[in-house]
């Protein structure tokens, strides 16, 4: 970065706690500097104007000392508004998988790193700012629910590939003629403009995110055994689940974040498989404070804090160094120590669980399971015409069409485009998040089992908490993740790969039950339940009211498609339990 451009960017960027950041700063020559920033589209974008969105498809907002893309990980705090995953799917060539989002409402220390485009007309429900990780580099013990607290440290970028302007602004001397940039002010898109006239006045809505982390506590209180990593319910406790890692898909990688000069390169570079991830987890160590429920009366003792260790087979196990800090608000500060080697090897991707609680603690607590039993498939959200026709290629001789003729020796003959089968659902029940298995093959209405059990532990005043998020899939989720924009197009062609590109997955609806207490459901003793899910695609045909539909095209001639939502039921049983 130029010298100057540097400290303008530093004071522009030097705002208050509690000051929004300016989303236009997303696109200012000092953001720019370097190959840094977002590039913007005309008003009207065409399709390959996509192509100057995701060139990068997220930067730094604030690359310090360092030059674009790298940059400083913040830290951030705040409460867990939402969290699914992103059910239309993501650019497949940036991505290895659906992104987990986590909507987060940052504590008023923290706001600075909200942008006003969080907040405008496009932000998100009161200025919250999304937490984005892979769901394959993210596993679901650590994944967050309503009401948790989580600290994150990360990288903290603009999401370029939503700039969203709004108000627009208008043409220098034309001034009755809306405009996104320069482009939009001359011919052909402005017929009576004159020459060199700019863009003036644009409100660019860019939000800010923390994408990807490479560290996240979760943070939530309830009734929690002390003796397993396992959620089982227990006695009123804090319980706290640790996820670090440098791996953060595309996101995180320094091929897929690096700008390049003319946008059409990106449709001749390979950056697959990832391999240069811009996050050092061993450059210092995780820390963060865990909250503690309010000390029970006539408690002088300490709290009882365990640690289990979540790392996956054959890593090194982090050490967690934790300190009891007493006070009218009581925490443990925690410091997970990813910068001291572990029998000579440093720590690489570290997961935790730690609960923490006081000993003995009255509070009552409420034993409940949750069994899910199956889940109904009502409408399978697969249009009657795949998007793509089918196709089959060979993996490497990728023009030869192997339902012809074999493909040479060492090749194998992939199955192209065609009917997309599966679906994707997680369910937390407060908190804990699960997939449900036995989906991949998804094509039609269908009873799935399942066999689920949720074991917890609910406090007097809070809820049971059951939502769900996940999507049918299409050509884009199905079939593209992982590929660069080089290998689809080489696999597909043109024509075929754009419309795969543009083919999402399908929302299946939302699902979103709260159940007080006492009985949270249970009726006391048990019962079951058959929800439905609300709202999202498909239906049925306008007069041929038994015929499921997607879109129109799926119905006779004539008939349209009625949207009624409520793509699948679930099923299960919730049972009050006494607590041991």
């Amino acid at each position: 970065m130029r010298p100057t451009l540097f400290f303008v960017a530093l004071a522009a960027l030097s705002t208050p706690a509690g000051a929004f950041i300016d989303s236009n700063l997303a696109v200012s020559p000092g953001a720019q500097a370097s190959g840094g920033g977002c590039y913007a589209t005309p008003l009207v974008p065409g399709l390959l104007d996509m192509l100057t969105l995701v060139d990068p498809e997220w930067a730094a907002i604030d690359v310090g000392s360092h030059l674009p893309p790298f940059s400083d990980p913040i830290t951030l705090h705040g409460t867990v508004a939402l969290a699914k995953i992103n059910e239309g799917g993501d650019l497949p060539a940036d991505h290895e998988s659906d992104d987990q989002n986590t909507f987060i409402t940052l504590d008023a220390a923290d706001q600075g790193f909200v942008a006003t485009g969080n907040v405008g007309p496009h932000g998100e429900d009161g200025g919250q700012l999304e937490v984005e990780w892979e769901i394959g580099k993210y596993p679901l013990f650590a994944w967050a629910g309503r009401g948790d607290r989580l600290t994150g440290v990360g990288r903290w970028i603009w999401d370029c590939g939503h700039p969203d302007p709004d108000p627009p602004g208008s043409c220098s001397v034309t001034m009755t003629q809306p405009c996104a940039i320069d482009a939009d002010c001359a011919s052909p898109t402005c017929s009576g403009c004159t020459s060199g006239e700019t863009c003036v006045g644009v409100t660019w809505n860019y939000h800010s995110e923390l994408h990807p982390p490479q560290a996240v506590a979760v943070t939530r209180t309830g009734g929690y055994k002390h003796f397993a990593h396992e959620v089982r319910a227990g006695h009123r406790s804090t319980r706290t689940d640790v996820w670090i890692s440098p791996d953060g898909g595309g996101a995180g990688d320094t091929c897929e974040l690096t700008h390049q000069a003319n946008p059409f390169s990106l449709l001749g570079i390979e950056c697959h498989p990832l391999s240069h991830p811009v996050a050092n987890v061993n450059a210092s160590d995780f820390t963060f404070d865990i909250p503690l429920p309010p000390r029970p009366p006539n408690n002088p003792r300490p709290p009882r804090v365990r640690a289990f260790d979540r790392t996956p087979n054959g890593l090194p196990r982090a050490k967690v160094l934790t300190t009891f800090v007493d006070g009218p608000a009581p925490t443990v500060h925690v410091v997970v120590k990813t910068s001291a080697p572990v029998h000579g090897q440093l720590p690489s991707k570290v997961g935790k669980t730690i609960i923490a609680g006081w000993r003995p603690d009255p509070t009552p607590v409420t034993h409940l399971q949750v069994a899910v039993t199956a889940i109904e498939i009502v409408n399978a959200l697969k249009p009657v015409t795949p998007a793509v026709a089918l196709m089959q290629r060979c993996s490497v001789t990728t023009s030869q069409d192997c339902s012809m003729s074999a493909c040479p020796t060492g090749e194998s003959c992939l199955t192209l485009g065609g009917p997309i089968p599966g679906w994707t659902v997680f369910l937390e029940v407060n908190g804990d998040w699960r997939a449900l298995p036995d989906l991949g093959t998804v094509s039609a209405p269908v009873t799935v089992p399942q066999n689920l059990t949720y074991d917890l532990g609910v406090l007097t005043g809070d809820t049971l908490h059951l939502h769900a998020t996940g999507h049918s899939l299409d050509c884009r989720e199905g079939q593209l993740y992982g590929l660069s924009f080089q290998r689809a197009l080489s696999l597909y062609g043109f024509f075929p790969g754009a419309t795969c590109l543009n083919t999402e997955s399908h929302n299946i609806g939302t699902f979103d039950v709260d159940l007080a207490g006492p009985d949270y459901g249970s009726g006391g003793t048990s019962a079951s339940f058959v929800t439905p899910s609300v709202g999202g695609n498909g239906g049925h045909c306008s007069a041929t009211t038994s015929q499921l539909c997607l879109v129109d095209a799926d119905c006779p001639s004539g008939e349209s498609c009625v949207g009624t939502g409520g793509a699948y039921k679930l099923h299960y049983t919730i049972t009050k339990l006494p607590l041991r």
